[in-house]
């Protein structure tokens, strides 16, 4: 029996050995992949105007150039933003012009129709202060010629 024992003790001992030398291997194998795959991440990343002058090598160096990226689309965002809200209030003139216009469309619409009446009261809504010249010289040609 002692003999038997002993058989299995040194298969035991072998099968041990085995697996340890695979997992020696395996992480071996894991660790000069990881580094063949790290040098072509390297190679592979895209060219930027900061890497042509100088490539930041560490992660602080990195950071900064994305701090500095970062900072130079906030002021492009904000300029954007600024020229967004010039382009409303813009809208808002020009919309309220083309109402204007509108109005006086159909205040001569209806004087040319023979209708002073309604051409009167669509006038009644202009403030004559807003208007252009040019919208000035309709609105007192069909007040003058309705009085």
């Amino acid at each position: 029996m002692a003999n038997k024992n002993d058989k299995n003790d040194k298969n035991d001992n072998k099968s041990l050995f085995v697996y340890t030398a695979l997992i020696f291997i395996v992480a071996v194998l894991l660790i000069i992949l990881s580094f063949f795959g790290q040098t072509n991440l390297q190679k592979s990343q895209p060219v930027t105007e900061e890497s042509t002058e100088q490539a930041p090598s560490g992660i602080t160096e990195k950071a900064a150039v994305l701090s500095e990226e970062n900072k130079n689309l906030l002021e492009e965002n904000n300029t954007i933003k600024a020229e967004n809200e010039q382009l409303q209030a813009e809208n808002a003139e020009l919309v309220q012009k083309q109402a204007v216009n509108d109005l006086l469309l159909s205040a001569n619409g209806y004087y040319s129709l023979g209708n002073g009446e309604k051409a009167l009261e669509i006038l009644s809504t202009i403030d004559y202060d807003t208007l252009s010249v040019d919208q000035q010289i309709i609105y007192d040609n069909i007040i003058n010629n309705l009085q």
